[in-house]
């Protein structure tokens, strides 16, 4: 798990903090903030009275009944313009006339003069009720559709132009421009202060207009900044991350590694909070089938970057646990109360942390907020504070993951907090050295808290940092945003209590160890067995020579390459009473235990039964008869040469080993020794072979490690290739022909890893 660290501070006194560094925040936003500031926004019947007299000054007839009227901030606010303009204008000017932060909108359908057909009339009105935008559309799935403007589509843009001006305020002439890469229009606005333009947009029956700051040419520059090469910078490198995050979450599902449980329920619960308030909004067909969709998007999105992020910790660390299981399975403890009161306090402290830099941005000259503090409606269909806070926890969780992999141990915090703060990080803010500070601040405040508390406060903190302010916004407009006050308040409220009931309840609640994911208890295994397997690749190292013998007059070498798991190639040398020199390579069949009993059982047994009176044949008769007691299923092949140092004559006998070569005058010929390998099978029958060994000759010992492997054409390695590799090396050392014979086997084998050990044991005689 994230490890678990006591705060120097009591739970109380964390929570208190929190409380004032919102307070905080909130009082710094009403001061300065646009969307803070002021009384509460106006009764809504004054913007259905303002609403009415502009549809009738427009010919406009509504239907009967009342409008649709929603709290909201003005829309493409990312981008705007508004952002850099706004340091000449008046705080108190910015929210009465330019309507900077809330807007309120209003929606109905009509008709439009002579024509019958119904459409919506939908007009932004800042607070004052200076109309900001004006928008004439097809309800419906037919709002989604682009047609083709028809005729009077410009009179008509025209017409509502008129409601966009104010006394005093004139209208220039229509200046093509192409908006969001849309062909529409510019029009001047004479006559405002501070300056403003209007953009006009015109598609088929759906006429859109609205105004900004700033002149015409400043408008039409602006236009220009947000092209193609703009649109890239902002957008692709958040396409960039997702597509690294579906790439994990892909290789997860490929390897079996992911759970996906808790990644579900989040999803759910995001996608309840996007879809819902569609319904309430615009319930026709068209917009919930766009609704569901949208909801569908983000809630997969929480679904994928969660469990991509949750699972790859608990892959990467054995001992990760997360008090979510705990809430999931209804076992609510201390440790989880607790995990839920630091995160519903973090979460506070950064909400006000972040209102708190924001607000100072937008008072100070030369800086300003990218974003709106709060976004309205609360909970639309694009965001909602839980899709916002779970994505930000699980890109979170995502980072601190990855780098934990590629990142040594001492680094990776504050790697975790670099990387989430470039990448993540929520605040934007001009300049952009501002906003990488706070974000360095609240990722670093994130990571650190989840490191010490777990995933639940992590998520706590991450969801409530976008709760508590919509909470308290809507606590200073309860008449329009009620519903959400209840969502938000509530759902922090609740936090709180669960916190509180979680540190009342026992101890022994969580003591007891959940059962792990499915995938968790398979690594586990997986983690034991290689943990085995290692041991028995250290065993079986442990039981070869340790150092090659040195004899006057000869060169020995050897080498054995372990493959992925525990195999059975084994080599000895063994000096008798009569000062004869044994010479052993061998290969037990298999991997695992079973092998290396084998393996250990062959060496035993090799030194225990040689002596001066021996032959080669006689010893690999008795180590096949020490072999068939222990009734094991492996067998071994075993090769055995005695020496005598000081003619080279030998004596050979083979228990089904590959077939020694020889090196002599730059020929290389096989030593054909038929035999079955030990252990198995009908009794054995062995032979010895004098050979003779010549001055500069060398006998060459190989498993079928060698002559077996593949490369990725799946060409083995054969036996030919090593006698042609062989033939160029007699002026060799023992060693130089042992490297130059494994290296080309690596040559052949590229990246490919050999499914079995290898091993070369050479054994030459100098010249004269």
């Amino acid at each position: 798990m994230m490890t678990s660290r006591p705060l120097p501070l009591r739970l109380p006194v964390v929570l208190l903090l929190g409380a004032l560094v919102l307070a905080a925040g909130l009082a710094l936003a009403w001061l300065w903030m646009p969307e803070w500031q002021g009384a509460p926004v106006p009764d809504e019947a004054r913007f259905v009275t303002r609403y009415r007299e502009l549809a009738r000054r427009a010919g406009i007839t509504l239907e009967p009944g009342a409008p649709q009227v929603q709290l909201k901030t003005e829309s493409g606010n990312l981008l705007s313009e508004n952002d850099r303009k706004l340091d000449s204008v008046s705080p108190e000017l910015s929210l009465r006339r330019v309507g900077r932060g809330v807007r309120i909108t209003l929606a109905q359908e009509g008709t439009l003069g002579d024509d019958r057909k119904l459409q919506e009339l939908i007009i932004d009105l800042s607070p004052s009720g200076y109309p900001r935008s004006v928008r004439w559309m097809p309800r419906g799935l037919e709002k989604l559709l682009l047609p083709e403007p028809t005729p009077d589509s410009t009179g008509r843009a025209k017409l509502l132009l008129g409601l966009l001006l104010s006394p005093g305020e004139s209208a220039g002439e229509l200046q093509s421009a192409f908006i969001a890469n849309v062909p529409g229009y510019l029009v001047e606005i004479r006559g405002s202060n501070p300056p403003e333009h209007a953009q006009v947009m015109i598609r088929g029956g759906r006429v859109e207009l609205s105004r900004h700051l700033g002149s015409l040419e400043e408008g039409r520059a602006r236009l220009q900044e947000l092209g193609f090469t703009q649109f890239l910078w902002h957008y692709a490198p958040p396409f960039l991350r997702v597509l690294a995050v579906l790439g994990l979450f892909v290789v997860l599902v490929s390897k079996g590694r992911i759970d996906l449980v808790n990644g579900a329920i989040l999803a759910a619960a995001t996608f309840l909070a996007s879809f819902l308030p569609g319904l309430w909004g615009d319930p026709t067909v068209g917009v919930v089938a766009f609704s569901f969709f949208v909801a569908c998007v983000q809630a997969f999105w929480v679904f994928v970057i969660w469990s991509a992020g949750e699972s790859f910790l608990r892959a990467a660390d054995p001992s990760f646990t997360t008090s979510l299981d705990s809430l999931r399975a209804g076992r609510l403890g201390p440790r989880g109360g607790r995990s839920l009161l630091y995160g519903l306090s973090l979460g506070a402290a950064l909400a006000g942390f972040e209102l708190a830099i924001q607000a100072a941005a937008t008072a100070m000259p030369g800086m300003w907020p990218e974003a709106f503090s709060i976004r309205l409606p609360v909970f639309d269909v694009i965001s909602s504070p839980f899709g916002l806070g779970i994505s930000l926890a699980g890109a979170i969780i995502v980072v601190i993951a990855v780098v934990r992999r590629i990142v040594p141990k001492r680094w990776a915090l504050a790697a975790a907090v670099l990387v989430g703060a470039l990448l993540l990080g929520p605040l934007r803010i001009h300049p952009l050295p501002l906003e990488l500070a706070g974000n360095l601040i609240v990722i670093g405040l994130l990571v650190v808290f989840g490191r010490w508390f777990g995933l639940t406060t992590l998520l706590t903190a991450s969801v409530t940092s976008f709760l508590l302010p919509a909470a308290a916004f809507s606590a200073w407009n309860p008449g329009w945003l009620p519903v959400t006050l209840g969502v938000t308040a509530g759902t922090s409220a609740a936090l709180l209590a669960l916190g509180f009931v979680g540190l009342r309840r026992p101890e022994q609640v969580e003591m007891e160890r959940l059962k792990p994911p499915p995938f968790i208890r398979r690594l586990e295994e997986e983690r034991r067995i290689k943990y085995e397997m290692d041991l028995l690749a250290r065993m079986q190292l442990g039981l070869l020579p340790t150092r090659l013998p040195e004899v006057e007059g000869w060169e020995i070498a050897a080498r054995s390459l372990l493959a992925t798991e525990a195999g059975g190639d084994l080599y000895d040398f063994i000096e008798d009473d009569a000062g004869r020199l044994w010479i052993a390579a061998g290969d037990v069949a298999g991997h695992g235990y079973s092998c290396a009993i084998v393996h250990a059982m062959t060496t035993a047994a090799l030194a225990s039964l040689i002596s001066s009176e021996s032959t080669p044949a006689e010893v690999l008769r008795q180590v096949d008869r020490v072999l068939r007691r222990a009734s094991l299923r492996n067998f071994a092949s075993l090769v055995l040469l005695l020496l005598d140092t000081k003619t080279g004559k030998a004596l050979l006998s083979n228990a089904g080993h590959p077939y020694p070569l020889a090196l002599s005058n730059g020929e290389v010929s096989e030593i054909e020794i038929s035999g079955l390998p030990l252990g198995q099978g009908p009794a054995r029958v062995y032979e010895d072979v004098t050979i003779q060994i010549p001055p500069g000759g060398a006998l060459v010992f190989c498993s079928d490690g060698l002559f077996e492997a593949v490369d990725w054409s799946s060409s083995p390695y054969g036996f030919e290739r090593p006698q042609e590799v062989l033939r160029t090396l007699e002026d060799r050392s023992a060693d130089e022909i042992v490297e130059a014979l494994l290296h080309d086997w690596q040559k052949h084998l590229r990246s490919e890893e050999p499914p079995d050990d290898t091993t070369v044991v050479v054994v030459k005689r100098a010249r004269g």
